[in-house]
């Protein structure tokens, strides 16, 4: 057979990874008889190929009669006799035939001499056969019964003398069912051609067999080096050349450096620079790739033996990563400059948890693919964590100041990505027009604005009063962060009434208050955004106010 054929068989041949073989030795007459010859034991060798061995079921045959020994008796009668009682009812092969009659007539020696000889052996030893002095590999009759039994489901729905939609030749069989992707299936009729004929459902995607053997080596090329782990799902990182392969060697390059990189490549420079995920990533060295492959991204998930597709992102360029990267690091210089917090999906997962999973994956397709979201879609989900931890910021606890600082990269991350569209406003704030250029590009209004700089001086307020007096009773007022523009136009004099009230009403929040004021008087006569999307800019003004009194401080002293 030419050294393609032997290509494809390989890729299915196990290594037994035991130390010694035991072979039942057979010898060919010239009137095409078997005869036994006795059994001999060697030494596994590097090569382990020549065994064709490959685990079938624990109570059926395996792909061949090579087997590990258990029991010599079970293994003899179930492994090797019954892998030949198989092949004779599927192919009435006078070779298989007459190795079965001879190993039947011959029982009793030849498994007093296979107990003989295992006891001077390892425990741990396979058993096989030699035909003439060949090992099984180098026989065509076994070599075709392996693959026979390899793509016996398979070949369950076939055609002859069709053409392969792969390799496009014509070839003496296809199949139409192939087993190597779980999700691909023929129980509905989306995937019937022929009239909902199944026996023509071949005709969907027809392979030859030899290219399928290369499909599966494909799909364990992917599992073993391709597959990644990402908040609660799992994902293949399938690289696909954008030119033709013979033509551009970099894709070779590709595939040789993710796949002796996978473990050991973490997507940060020293923890600093993670994004797909904490631990282990790959798209830190493909932004810097050039555009010779495109990435696809398939989440699976696995349903007992059948897989469903839940995302399918195609063709996003290591250009597009490199610009996802961008973003991050503007996100991580500008909000977490003291370096001690990096960037990744987790920010976002965290107001998109496991309830929410399709939403969540919807993000991440419209972040690869560059696609339009919502500032209103985003705060509905975003408000409902901030919500969940406002009460327990009552009591000093941290978490509703990082979840907002979370929620604000998020954000500026899609602003930077080119996913959240960013409308011109009016600049009507010349002191805080390089905030709003900075973090509020969302603040495209008046009213927005005034709500922002409204959150920072009710900050302001709820210091004081936590430094005063050890709690902040003046967070009622914010009727846990469910207020309407009635309720917030109404805040700022309750505001100002409270910080007179502890003499604290200084120069600086007079400042605000009237940039407040003024925003208010220039706002449209009905605000256009929802009561969700009103809070989280509110939150989000009380989160930044150490940058709103940067921008007061800077002001007063120039």
């Amino acid at each position: 057979m030419g050294g393609k054929y032997r290509e494809a068989i390989d890729q299915f041949i196990e290594n037994p990874g035991y130390p010694h073989c035991i072979h039942i030795l057979l010898q060919r007459g010239s009137d095409g008889a078997f005869a036994w010859e006795g059994c001999e034991v060697e030494e596994q060798k590097s090569d382990f190929r020549k065994y064709l061995f490959r685990s079938g079921s624990s109570r059926g045959v395996n792909y061949s009669p090579t087997a590990k020994i258990t029991t010599v008796e079970n293994t003899y009668q179930q492994k090797v006799l019954g892998w030949f009682k198989k092949m004779c009812k599927v192919n009435r092969n006078d070779f298989f035939r007459g190795i079965q009659e001879v190993l039947e007539k011959e029982k009793d020696r030849i498994l007093q001499e296979l107990q003989s000889k295992l006891s001077f052996s390892s425990k741990r030893t396979i058993l096989s056969l030699k035909v003439d002095g060949s090992y099984l590999y180098d026989i065509p009759e076994f070599r075709d019964a392996f693959l026979f039994l390899i793509n016996e489901k398979d070949l369950e729905l076939s055609a002859s003398n069709q053409v392969c939609s792969i390799c496009g030749q014509r070839k003496d069989t296809v199949i139409g069912k192939m087993s190597v992707f779980r999700f691909y299936t023929l129980d509905k009729p989306g995937f019937i051609t022929g009239g909902l004929d199944e026996e023509k459902a071949w005709r969907n995607y027809p392979v030859c067999l030899s290219c399928k053997s290369y499909i599966e080596e494909g799909r364990r090329f992917i599992e073993e080096n391709l597959r990644f782990q990402f908040y609660g799902f799992s994902y293949l990182l399938i690289p696909k050349p954008i030119v033709p392969v013979a033509e551009d060697d970099g894709f070779a390059e590709v595939l040789e450096y993710l796949s002796s990189h996978k473990k050991g490549v973490r997507m940060h420079q020293k923890q600093i620079e993670s994004f797909m995920t904490t631990e282990e990533d790959v798209m830190d060295m493909l932004k810097d790739m050039k555009n010779v492959v495109s990435i696809q991204l398939l989440f699976l998930q696995k349903i007992q033996s059948a897989e469903r597709i839940l995302l399918l992102i195609e063709d996003v360029l290591p250009s597009r990563i490199s610009e996802l990267f961008k973003a991050k690091s503007y996100v991580e210089q500008h909000l977490y400059a003291e370096g001690n917090h990096s960037f990744h999906f987790g920010f976002i997962r965290t107001f998109f948890h496991n309830s929410y999973d399709k939403y969540f994956l919807h993000i991440v397709e419209s972040v690869f693919k560059k696609r339009s979201l919502s500032i209103s879609f985003l705060a509905k989900f975003i408000m409902e964590q901030l919500r969940k931890e406002l009460p327990a910021y009552q009591s000093g606890e941290p978490s509703f100041f990082y979840k907002t600082r979370q929620a604000i990269a998020i954000i500026v991350f899609l602003e930077q990505a080119g996913v959240l569209p960013v409308k011109g406003g009016t600049a009507m704030s010349e002191k805080f027009g390089a905030l709003f250029e900075k973090y509020g590009k969302q603040l495209d209004t008046p009213e927005k604005k005034a709500v922002f700089l409204l959150g920072s001086l009710t900050q302001m307020l709820l210091d004081i009063q936590q430094n005063k007096y050890g709690s902040k009773p003046f967070l009622k007022q914010l009727m846990g962060l469910k207020m309407d523009e009635r309720a917030v136009k109404g805040l700022l004099p309750k505001v100002i009434n409270k910080l007179e009230e502890y003499e604290s009403y200084h120069f600086i929040h007079k400042q605000l208050a009237e940039e407040i004021s003024t925003l208010f008087l220039f706002s449209s006569s009905r605000w256009k955004m929802s009561v969700d999307e009103l809070n989280f800019y509110f939150a989000c003004g009380m989160n930044l106010v150490s940058k709103v009194r940067e921008s007061l401080m800077a002001k007063e002293e120039a």
